[in-house]
């Protein structure tokens, strides 16, 4: 006997092995196999046969193990071949998606759990029983993606958790994802309240033991609840019943190394194919999505107030042109004012700016040297906490020094623009007498760190909290009353078809979190350009206008979700070379008049890590004609070994 096996390497085509004798295989049999140097290659049985296809004597390799007790299902399989069709990858690196790691299989007990569910009655209020009856009215009947959308603290959550109670009752799997780990912890702790078990929990830093104990248990069936970032969805889950798309606006979603992929997309897709339902739930949806929603793809339902009956904050602009901010200060004299107020009340205040670290850029006043990265076009951020400068892009670290390093001017070196370390260190001038606490990516970079500041901020332990983007979304905390933002205007300009959108979302998701539970919150924002639509609609409250502005000018620019687009990224250390190849992939002559290549040009970030970078971007309104194109060309101009190339199918961003 004989099998076609797929392994978990970047190849697309099988290889052929003998089954010793013995070995029982069938398609979805995961086999352990040798290939090339390597001796424990893992791998996916796709056919058998019992005899070669010619006649000619090969001389074949055996198969090593067959775990006979692991078979994925032919929906998994199918979804495998899905990925790969969709995003123009290797079949054996969507393989390895799912297969994780040798570890998954190493020959351990896998204990049983049995979860003590007993769910605590929540009386819902009438906006959060309508949404759930109306979701409910669906399970079982409808498959495709439902829409939970509401206003900030009206308690989709809740609604959602309704959902899984009716869905855990019938034996099934769930599937709760979340864009970034930083949610995780209230999200568990909500999830004990609510259910009287802890759900399990899945993203990159959990151990090797909790990942092959929660991937056998997916695939065994149990009834689980998983909470996970993207990864989780590549569990195989034998019984799934229900995924939840928890913010699904959001971009971290999108997956931008390796394979890239949305996972709120392959979610939909997923569902479809396993027959179960979805929901994506968010307060801003994605334009993408709203699309859908106009186009009756998806059912639509809306919670339009906050779940405390208390009003929406009150959102007010600082017109910075007006209000000018006095000499190397960030921070203007209504959001002081409105912080004292907040303070002395007892509330707490939530301060936002989306720039890690303690200034973005540091440069000579004597002859304009500034300090940029060797390695990437960028410059270089200063962190006065770790006493470096630090590159976003590579993670190369240079030292602090104040002397110009070019023209050797002596303590000539001034720091330009705040990062929420200034911010903070400015907050500690004007209320000593105050805790005040910073969460960055940079500072809250494990499930630990992050459950200990949301804790603390949730226990009163902290007064003012300087914060990026990672506590725009999904937090709940009852004493924080007045939120401001000090540069609405960041992510306002440059070429990035999506900063207009994800802007508004920012400063719309990071506004809902003043006033969610007794008392009505306060919103100030700080802009330079009072007048502009994104931020006239947000004071307006008027998203169903800047939806439908925002949809027009898509289609008017005929970019998504009006056409498609891949993007080819071509990369080396002789830029000369990456040219030359990107050069000649444009050049072929493409009869059908759906397709337009723009490009190549120099990537925004042209230099990232050591390597010079082009882009090519193509347009098409077919989804299946833009792949099969892409496809020639790759085929047509095999990649130099000297070369690298990126396969961005529907790209998010373009740097």
């Amino acid at each position: 006997m004989f099998c076609n096996i797929i392994v978990t390497r970047p190849f697309d085509q099988y290889f052929t092995y003998k089954l010793k004798k013995g070995q029982i295989v069938k398609e979805g049999t995961i086999v352990r196999v040798p290939f090339g140097r390597t001796k424990n290659q893992l791998g996916m049985v796709i056919e058998t046969m019992r005899t070669l296809p010619e006649k000619k004597e090969y001389k074949l390799k055996n198969v090593e193990y067959v775990f006979e007790e692991i078979l994925l299902s032919k929906q998994i399989i199918r979804l495998i071949n899905w990925i790969s069709d969709y995003t123009l990858e290797p079949r054996g690196l969507v393989l390895k998606l799912f297969l994780i790691n040798n570890k998954i299989f190493e020959e351990n007990k896998i204990e049983q759990k049995n979860n003590l569910f007993k769910p605590n009655v929540v009386k819902l209020n009438n906006d959060q029983a309508i949404a759930s009856q109306k979701i409910k009215d669906l399970l079982f009947k409808f498959y495709s993606p439902i829409v939970l959308e509401g206003v900030t603290g009206s308690g989709k959550t809740e609604v959602y958790f309704e959902i899984v109670e009716e869905v855990y009752k019938k034996n099934k799997q769930i599937l709760i994802m979340v864009p970034e780990i930083s949610l995780t912890p209230q999200l568990e702790k909500r999830f004990l309240e609510r259910f009287g078990f802890n759900p399990e929990v899945w993203h990159s830093k959990i151990s090797d033991k909790k990942r092959k104990s929660i991937w056998s248990r997916s695939y065994l069936g149990e009834p689980i609840v998983v909470i996970g970032a993207r990864s989780s969805l590549f569990l195989p889950f034998k019984k799934l019943g229900l995924i939840i798309v928890d913010e699904e606006h959001d971009i971290s979603y999108k997956q931008e190394d390796n394979i890239r992929y949305h996972a709120r997309d392959i979610a939909t897709v997923r569902a479809k194919i396993e027959k179960c339902n979805i929901i994506l739930s968010s307060a801003t949806p994605s334009l993408e999505t709203q699309n859908n929603i106009n186009k009756k793809k998806y059912k639509h339902v809306f919670l339009k107030s906050q779940f405390s009956g208390i009003e929406l904050p009150k959102i007010e602009l600082i017109n910075l042109n007006e209000n000018l901010l006095k000499k190397d200060k960030w921070i203007s004299q209504p959001i002081i004012d409105e912080l004292t107020s907040c303070l002395n009340k007892k509330e707490q205040a939530l301060l936002f700016l989306n720039r890690r670290g303690y200034s973005p850029l540091s440069l000579c006043f004597e002859c304009g040297y500034r300090y940029q990265c060797n390695q990437c076009t960028s410059w270089l951020v200063m962190h006065r906490s770790k006493k470096r400068l630090l590159c976003h892009h590579c993670g190369v670290i240079y030292p602090i020094k104040s002397d110009c390093p070019k023209c050797e001017s002596k303590e000539s070196i001034k720091l330009i623009g705040p990062g929420i370390e200034r911010i903070q260190e400015e907050l500690g001038i004007l209320f000593p007498q105050y805790r005040i606490g910073v969460m960055s990516s940079d500072v809250a970079n494990t499930p630990n760190k992050i459950k200990n500041i949301v804790e603390n901020f949730e226990n009163n332990k902290i007064d003012i909290l300087v914060a990026t983007q990672i506590m725009a979304k999904g937090y709940h905390f009852p004493n924080l009353s007045f939120v401001g933002v000090l540069d609405a205007d960041a992510g306002l300009t440059g070429g990035d078809m999506r900063a207009i959108e994800r802007t508004y979302n920012l400063l719309q998701q990071v506004s809902g979190r003043a006033g969610r539970a007794n008392k009505r919150g306060k919103v100030l924002i700080q802009t330079y350009f009072p007048d502009q639509e994104v931020i006239q609609s947000l004071i307006k409250r008027d998203r169903k206008l800047f939806v439908q502005q925002a949809l027009k000018d898509r289609e008017t620019f005929n970019i998504p979700p009006f056409t498609y687009m891949t993007s080819i990224i071509i990369s080396g250390h002789a830029k000369s070379q990456a040219e030359s190849y990107a050069q000649k992939l444009v050049q072929h002559n493409f009869s059908s008049k759906n397709i337009n290549i723009l490009g190549p040009v120099e990537a925004p970030i042209f230099l990232l890590r050591g390597q010079h970078r082009y882009r090519i971007l193509i347009k098409g309104s077919s989804r299946k004609l833009l792949n099969e194109y892409t496809k020639f060309l790759l085929k047509k101009y095999p990649l130099p070994p000297s070369l690298k190339r990126i396969i961005d199918v529907d790209p998010y961003t373009f740097m």
